[in-house]
């Protein structure tokens, strides 16, 4: 009997094919039995959410739907258009085990790379359960796929790799190649972390290479042939020639004793002398938190041309609208540049983090890293009122129970991976896609034409607007033990390393700002640079060149800190916010005095103290005020740097020796 056999309703058709056989019976084409046999022999007419694979080889039929049910199970989106020019590609295809997916034709259709990318992740689910049907260990071998052996990309990505292969064959001696492998094999680790240890088992075996014996010998090796293990490590180079950061190196050296310490603990290396261990000096030194620190931070033009480009966000998210995605893309630039929070504390913030208290504006956020929950930052009312706006875009939107709760959504669907907030790297990624595209961004250095040389645009990171935020406030003479509490730190010693500054910088600072120092008339009295740094001593509202202050690191003034009484007081441009504060302080100071009835000595003395520190900034101001604007801000910025030095300052007394004079001298 004539129809089809899908959805029968009435006249024994489909609902798509029974609004074709309307058309074609009204139209007088064909007769009633002639379209029930037509509907037999042709496909269905396919709404937008549909897909059919009945024109498929049935083996293929079945490696499709295998792969999507798996993808439903884990709750991934799947897109009935890109299923369909997947399904196009595969019409001529008796299976998808073991295809060359580059040699099928997507068309030119959009959407064409989501189905591909489908395809592809589909042929490595039937290719998977193919080998476990057939009982074939992936971790066989010297070479294994990392799509096959069902390791976690990353800790952070947790799904399984992909791509890629994990060649072994890089480590030489056969002993330790399979030393590694066994440990892979029982700790299952993610591949991001297998990588790391086959990395650094690669750089240790070249070392035992050129040992004598070659490292092929374990029952051989000694303290020496470890010692050339680790320092083959250390030694190692990226692919581009450059050597490996220092907490690169310390990463790969603990990967090394990490595996070697589960195969001691195994008894896989029963057979291997016990002083083939590590040893105190193995470890990779530490550096000094000061050249960590140095660079991190962006320029304040860089900053400013990125605010100027915001307008050019054009990274989609997850499907939205252009505007919308431009508008989310723009809050999470503005909070990670005004608030310094890390990545996965901005990914993670919750709907109605933004509190005002007293007409301010504090963002609630967690510490993630210091598991300290709730935390509270000021923040400008600019960036408030676009979290606010985003927030009022978003309640729009059609999120799942999971992602309900987060400022910053993803649109996993589901029951699926995920916290339902957006991933940091996916952060990550988009600003770098953003970056990327602009048409420019200047330095503050010039070529040798004078125009502004480009900026290196590798050094935009989402993490580098952290150590911006906080040089920032550094450079604005911010108390470290306030950045502290602005950084969320637990140890001021971490703060600190906002503050260092190179040696060279703190000599060209104080080269720039010697000659502007004044006396406590505020008369013009230079410092020559050398004079500077060792015949005077800071103290807390300028230079001091008294001997004997000097002599004590500045912690024996002989006149109590009296400096606008002191005819050894120097301040420069660099004091004057100290100095400000200063006049404040004593403004308080007398008002004080006078409501408990001071006697008139102590408020002449605090008067002419403020009238002496007032002459002194005025004096400085007016000279900064009649300079050019280009001197005037190198100026500044020697200013900042003198006052971030400063800032670390303990005032230990130098190291000077009194020898007592002799009797026979006297």
């Amino acid at each position: 009997m004539g129809g089809c056999n899908r959805e029968q309703q009435q006249l024994r058709l489909c609902t798509s094919h029974h609004g074709k056989w309307r058309r074609e019976l009204c139209s007088g084409n064909r007769t009633p039995d002639q379209l029930l046999a037509w509907a037999a022999d042709v496909g269905p007419f396919l709404q937008v959410h549909q897909f059919w694979c009945g024109g498929l080889h049935p083996v293929v039929a079945h490696e499709l739907l295998l792969g999507l049910q798996e993808r439903d199970r884990e709750g991934l989106s799947i897109s009935p258009l890109a299923v369909r020019l997947a399904i196009a590609a595969v019409a001529d295809v008796d299976s998808l085990c073991g295809l060359d997916l580059s040699s099928l034709r997507f068309g030119r259709e959009k959407g064409s790379s989501p189905a591909r990318a489908l395809l592809g992740q589909i042929q490595r689910m039937v290719e998977r359960a193919r080998r476990q049907y057939e009982g074939a260990d992936p971790m066989a071998g010297d070479v294994w796929d990392a799509a096959a052996v069902g390791l976690w990309a990353a800790t952070h990505r947790r799904y399984d790799a992909v791509k890629g292969d994990i060649d072994f064959r890089v480590v030489r001696q056969a002993w330790l190649r399979a030393l590694l492998m066994e440990w892979a094999r029982s700790v299952r680790p993610t591949i991001q972390d297998l990588r790391t240890s086959l990395l650094a088992f690669s750089a240790a075996s070249d070392g035992l290479a050129q040992r004598v014996g070659g490292g092929e010998e374990p029952s051989r090796l000694g303290a020496a042939d470890m010692t050339a293990a680790v320092d083959a490590i250390k030694k190692s180079r990226k692919k581009d020639g450059k050597p490996r950061a220092a907490a690169t190196q310390d990463k790969l050296v603990r990967a090394w004793f990490s595996v070697l310490e589960f195969a001691r603990a195994s008894g896989l290396m029963d057979d291997v002398p016990g002083t083939f261990s590590r040893a105190r000096h193995h470890r990779v030194a530490p550096v000094d938190v000061n050249e960590e620190h140095a660079g991190r931070a962006l320029p304040d033009s860089v900053i400013r041309q990125l605010d100027a480009q915001l307008h050019l966000v054009d990274v989609t998210h997850r499907g939205w609208p252009k505007d919308l995605s431009r508008l989310f893309h723009q809050t999470i630039y503005t909070v990670l540049r005004d608030t310094g929070r890390r990545l996965g504390e901005v990914a993670s913030l919750k709907v109605g983090c933004v509190e005002q208290e007293d007409g301010h504006y504090q963002l609630v956020y967690d510490n993630h890293k210091a598991k300290r929950n709730g935390r509270r930052l000021p923040i400008p009312q600019s960036t408030a009122e676009l979290v606010n706006l985003w927030e009022r875009r978003r309640a729009g939107l059609p999120l799942t129970e999971r992602a309900g709760s987060w400022l910053f959504p993803s649109t996993l669907h589901g029951s699926g991976r995920g916290n339902g907030h957006i991933r940091p790297d996916s952060i990550s990624a988009a600003l770098r896609t953003w970056v990327d595209a602009l048409p420019r961004i200047d330095s503050d250095v010039l070529g040798a034409d004078g125009h502004p040389l480009p900026f290196d645009r590798s050094l935009i990171t989402a993490h580098a607007f952290r150590h911006t935020y906080a040089q920032r406030h550094a450079d604005a003479g911010v108390p470290v033990d306030a950045l502290r509490d602005l950084m969320d730190h637990t140890s001021v010693d971490t703060t600190m390393g906002y503050y260092q500054v190179t040696l060279k910088r703190k000599r060209e600072a104080i080269r720039t700002l010697a000659p502007l120092a004044v006396d406590r008339t505020g008369r013009s009295s230079p410092l020559p640079q050398s004079k500077y740094e060792i015949a005077s001593v800071a103290v807390p509202f300028g230079n001091c060149t008294e001997p004997s202050n000097v002599k004590a690191g500045g912690g024996s003034c002989p006149i109590r800190f009296q400096c606008s009484g002191c005819t050894f007081y120097r301040p420069d441009p660099s004091y004057l916010p100290a100095i400000e504060d200063h006049v404040r302080g004593l403004k308080s100071d007398r008002e004080t005095a006078d409501a408990i009835g001071a006697a008139d000595f102590v408020l002449t003395n605090i008067e002419a103290q403020i009238d002496s520190f007032q002459e002194v900034a005025t004096t400085m101001r007016d000279q900064l005020a009649a300079l050019p604007d280009d001197e005037r801000q190198q100026i500044e910025e020697a200013s900042k740097i003198l006052r971030k030095a400063r800032a670390t300052t303990s005032h230990k007394l130098l190291p000077l020796t009194v020898i007592k004079q002799r009797k026979e001298d006297q």
